[in-house]
């Protein structure tokens, strides 16, 4: 009987051997299924993570190539999570400074503080005006939040702020441009308007100047009255007429003239302004009888403007010349006319400047003058230039194309 039991025991532990065994077999075959699967997901994971960061990477790229700025900030922390080149260009936060808080220009900041930014809703925009080197720019920021919900919390809360940035300096200024043309239009109508309602009675003006200054009952204080009134009223006249002539389309009435006897009348027209001021108006022409093709009107009014300029940079006790002589350019006869005074000069930096509308070293007049009497000569087909020196006087010459 010890040996059946001996023989039963042993073929138990034979039985649980090859159990065991069959198990052992089971279990490697799990751990290798289970081994393979794991690879697999670290390679799938791997791949994951290598996508992701290309991702990363690429988003990164564009948002640093993106013409507008980005900024991801979290107002409740006081923290920048993020800036894109664009965005600090902007917000004039250096390249390569570490982000803070202050480094925000202090008007967003400001906006920002407030819990939950409540001066902002989503898609809200505002224009900000920044002070850049002596210039002003303007950014249009716009607002999102980044929502968060918190778990068992139906309400959302904003952690996260995204700003996006656009400069819009350009057409911020070209606005600005298009309002400041509009206000010059509508002034140089209203000035236009009043330079007509003007004329007529300045017309009259001239004209009972004229007969008084004939009247051989005057006595000499009487008519020192009547020279102080012809020059004032001619003074004006010239204003007048510049500001017509600046807004006109331009001289359609040219007819043939003969320069010297249009020049004469000029010079006559504008003695009593020389005679006020002190100063000696000579003429010298030796054109003898060349035409042009001219408005006699546009060509007094050039000297008068000329003259004017001269007056009030020569002092008292000095010298204007008009004088005019026929030359030729090109092979071409000319008339040559040439403005003269022995003032001031003129400084060499406003020299380029002179004929631009609005221009004036003496800020007394509204600088129309000169561009009035570039626009006149260049409607009769001639050209007008200036030399000058500091202390010795200025020169304006003039050329016509003869008939």
């Amino acid at each position: 009987m010890a040996n059946a039991q001996l023989a039963d025991a042993f073929s138990s532990f034979i039985a649980a051997a090859g159990r065991l065994e069959h198990s052992h077999w089971q279990l490697h075959d799990e751990v290798t299924h289970l081994r393979k699967q794991l690879e697999e997901r670290n390679r799938a994971l791997a791949s994951s993570l290598a996508e992701n960061e290309s991702m990363r990477i690429a988003l990164r790229q564009i948002l640093d190539a993106l013409p507008c700025g980005v900024a991801v900030l979290e107002p409740n922390s006081r923290q920048i999570v993020l800036l894109n080149p664009e965005a600090r260009r902007l917000l004039e936060v250096p390249a390569g400074q570490a982000l803070a808080w202050s480094n925000l220009p202090e008007r967003i900041r400001t906006v920002l503080d407030a819990e939950g930014c409540p001066a902002w809703k989503q898609g809200d925009e505002h224009d900000f005006c920044f002070d850049c080197h002596d210039k002003k720019r303007w950014v249009t920021v716009r607002f999102s939040a980044m929502v968060d919900t918190e778990a068992g919390n139906d309400q959302a809360r904003s952690a996260r702020a995204i700003l996006i940035c656009r400069d819009t300096t350009v057409s911020k200024e070209a606005e600005q441009d298009r309002e400041a043309s509009r206000h010059m239009v509508a002034l140089a109508e209203m000035a236009t308007v009043l330079a007509h309602e003007i004329r007529n009675p300045l017309g009259s003006m001239e004209l009972l100047t004229g007969l008084l200054a004939g009247d051989g009952g005057l006595s000499d204080d009487s008519k020192q009255c009547v020279q102080h009134l012809q020059a004032g009223v001619r003074s004006l006249s010239a204003v007048v007429n510049n500001v017509l002539r600046f807004h006109s389309s331009g001289i359609s009435n040219l007819q043939p003239t003969k320069l010297g006897e249009a020049l004469r009348s000029a010079a006559n027209f504008v003695q009593p302004l020389a005679r006020q001021s002190g100063i000696a108006l000579n003429l010298q022409l030796t054109l003898g009888v060349t035409e042009i093709a001219a408005d006699a009107g546009g060509l007094q009014q050039v000297i008068l403007n000329l003259v004017c300029n001269a007056l009030r940079h020569t002092s008292t006790g000095g010298n204007i010349t008009v004088a005019a002589h026929a030359g030729s350019h090109d092979d071409k006869t000319i008339a040559v006319v040439e403005v003269t005074d022995n003032g001031s000069g003129i400084r060499p930096e406003d020299i380029s400047h002179i004929f631009e509308p609005g221009f004036s070293t003496t800020k007394q007049t509204p600088g129309l003058g000169l561009a009035v009497c570039q626009r006149i000569v260049e409607q009769h087909g001639g050209t007008i230039g200036v030399r000058s020196e500091l202390g010795k006087g200025t020169t304006f010459h003039m050329e016509f194309p003869v008939l």
